[in-house]
């Protein structure tokens, strides 16, 4: 018993000390306005295979400035009633309005799994997406990851009405990060280990209106909470510098239109 709490005090010991190493990180809050506005082609070439390819303007800064231009090319196969998977691609612009320059594009690839059930005048769905993006440029894989995985869950209801052109629906998202660099005293000392935590909430409301056979708008509002962590160290050095957790409250509206041919 004397060794067992010999070896447990020295295992609390040494958790306070890397504790003590690592600081809490500052804690920085910011509320956002934002808006996009996208305009997407699809096209079905045979039975149960759509391809799409679109183009969206994001803006931030409350409406004042461009966050980013994208353009996405993707295809999606309905398996059955009740299922479909998918794949798309998107190259990213972002733009640094501080710096007023466009910062090097991001490649961004998505996997979907969806499932879905009508219950009524209700169609339940569940979309599980994996998503990675590649930066471009080169970066401290202790402070980012280069290739940026994160699995996206969303939960969807959409309602139709009877002999009406709308559809409302309302939906709830979480993005769990996979691979996000484990913080650290000293990088140059420490092992390379990753973390995973849910970075984002995502909570929205819409509605898709058919103007006509092949034309169809969306309008919708997101709220999101999106957390994430500035890691910084000392290049020559290694330390830790600064750690920071950014807590932004987006508020998000946005319009699509999209020709279904």
């Amino acid at each position: 018993m004397k060794r067992l709490f010999a070896i447990l005090a020295f295992v609390c010991l040494a958790t306070n000390v890397v504790a003590q190493d690592i600081p809490a990180p500052a804690v920085v809050n910011t509320n956002d306005f934002r808006a996009r506005v996208e305009g997407a082609f699809e096209w079905s070439p045979v039975k149960n295979l759509s391809l799409e390819a679109g183009l969206q303007l994001r803006l931030n800064n409350d409406l004042g400035s461009v966050d980013r231009f994208q353009t996405t090319f993707g295809a999606e196969y309905e398996v059955c009633k009740y299922f479909n998977v998918g794949v798309d691609y998107a190259l990213i612009n972002n733009y640094d309005h501080i710096v007023r320059d466009w910062e090097r594009p991001r490649h961004r690839l998505n996997v979907n799994l969806e499932g879905r059930v009508q219950v009524g005048r209700v169609e339940l769905s569940l979309r599980e997406r994996l998503q990675t993006t590649f930066r471009t440029d080169s970066v401290n894989r202790f402070e980012k990851p280069q290739s940026e995985l994160i699995l996206r869950s969303r939960l969807m209801a959409e309602y139709s009405i009877r002999h009406s052109k709308w559809s409302p629906y309302v939906l709830f998202e979480l993005h769990n990060t996979l691979n996000a660099p484990q913080v650290v005293a000293n990088y140059k000392e420490a092992e390379f280990s990753t973390d995973n935590y849910v970075t984002r909430y995502r909570a929205g409301v819409g509605a898709k209106f058919r103007i006509s056979r092949n034309h169809r708008l969306d309008f919708y509002y997101y709220f999101d909470y999106d957390r994430g962590y500035n890691i910084d160290y000392k290049g020559n050095k290694g330390d830790l510098k600064g750690y920071l957790q950014e807590n932004e409250f987006r508020h998000i509206f946005g319009i699509s239109y999209k020709f279904k041919l």
